[in-house]
């Protein structure tokens, strides 16, 4: 091989596709590598090569090709790319949603960043836990939780730790839903949160968690729960459920995940009990 002509045909242009390409492969791999579709894309490219290795050897092998063969594979193939969408439907949707609220395109900021207003959240999540009291309290950030609040109770209130405890308490109509909270206002209660049907997900886990990482999967959302059963307080932010959170350590881990970006997806080690 002219080892010098193969170089001097190589182009500036050539460089820079070969470097955007990289760089995409890479994104794709970083996103999906903790996420169900790892392992789909695992089985879908073992599957393809595979594929094409087997066509490649015995096209070599047997007279006159694997005609039929190639043109069937040249006539599914523009349609791969709709059975990808398929496939990674939900991760391509969280994927578009994180695009959308990255600090970069970030205009506006709805999170209740204010100390005041954490405090008051947490102060009440104390004592609903120190009751055994459950609850689910969403924070909405730069992505709307209003599809989430449909047929819910619509609210326009001051937070108040008062508020959020009679919200709650036992027996009451609102009880058992979700709440969301839009800067230093609760929007909506009785809300239904979607649950997360990621199989990696403890058994033990109940409606509540579940519900949590699912809205926190699909926005960019901090969540926090309290459990009925177990008094403890949990947070969920970007499919990540921060378990047994110290009542003391409470309102500073709020802060944290509220106000600065939350780490990658990635498994978490939780106890056995919701």
């Amino acid at each position: 091989m002219n080892w010098p002509s193969v170089f001097s045909a190589f182009r500036i242009a050539d460089a820079v596709q070969i470097l955007l390409l990289s760089m995409a492969i890479y994104v794709v791999l970083r996103f999906i590598r903790n996420t169900r579709g790892v392992g789909i894309l695992r089985g879908l490219f073992t599957f393809l090569i595979a594929a094409s290795v087997i066509i490649g050897v015995v096209g070599q092998l047997v007279p006159g090709g694997l005609d039929v063969v190639g043109y069937i594979v040249s006539v599914v193939a523009p349609y791969f790319a709709i059975i990808v969408v398929i496939l990674f439907q939900e991760e391509i949707r969280q994927g578009v949603s994180r695009f959308g609220h990255s600090s970069i395109l970030r205009f506006s900021n709805n999170t209740a960043e204010s100390p005041t207003e954490i405090a008051k959240v947490a102060t009440s999540a104390k004592r609903l836990a120190n009751q055994r009291i459950g609850a689910l309290i969403a924070f909405e950030r730069s992505v709307s939780l209003k599809p989430f609040s449909e047929g819910a109770v619509a609210l326009d209130l001051p937070i108040t730790s008062i508020l959020l405890e009679t919200i709650f308490f036992h027996g009451g109509p609102m009880h058992d839903g979700g709440l969301v909270v839009r800067g230093k206002r609760i929007t909506a209660a009785s809300c239904v949160f979607p649950l997360s049907t990621n199989p990696d997900i403890e058994h033990g886990l109940g409606t509540r968690h579940r519900a949590a990482i699912g809205l926190s999967e699909r926005t960019d959302a901090v969540v926090l729960v309290v459990s009925e059963e177990t008094g403890r307080i949990s947070i969920a932010a970007k499919g990540i459920l921060h378990r047994d959170i110290p009542q003391d350590q409470l309102e500073r881990r709020m802060s944290e995940l509220l106000q600065a970006p939350a780490p990658e997806p990635r498994e978490e080690e939780a106890p056995a009990s919701a």
